[in-house]
């Protein structure tokens, strides 16, 4: 698979997670109590994931960083691991 190909599904996938917590978040049973791990989880993914989607856009026009390496300098690692279905 090529590079390209790889940070194209990268893209993809960051967009359709990031649409997917928000409508969990959405979704998410009231009250929220402040100890809820998943939830701040989830509200953590939300915050990060649109500035993730610009380290991207960076990255594709360094030809040095690989999407592992992309993926590994990531706050959402495992997230963005598993879209591509890499060792967390």
């Amino acid at each position: 698979m090529s590079e390209n190909s790889d940070w194209g599904r990268l893209r993809l996938g960051i967009e359709l997670l990031s649409k997917a917590v928000g409508e969990e978040i959405l979704r998410y049973p009231a009250p929220i109590p402040a100890c809820d791990a998943h939830f701040n989880h989830l509200l953590e993914l939300r915050r990060l994931l649109p500035t993730e989607l610009s380290r991207l856009d960076a990255a594709t026009e360094n030809s040095t960083i690989t999407v592992a390496d992309f993926i590994r300098s990531s706050p959402c690692r495992e997230a963005l691991a598993s879209l591509l279905g890499l060792p967390r």
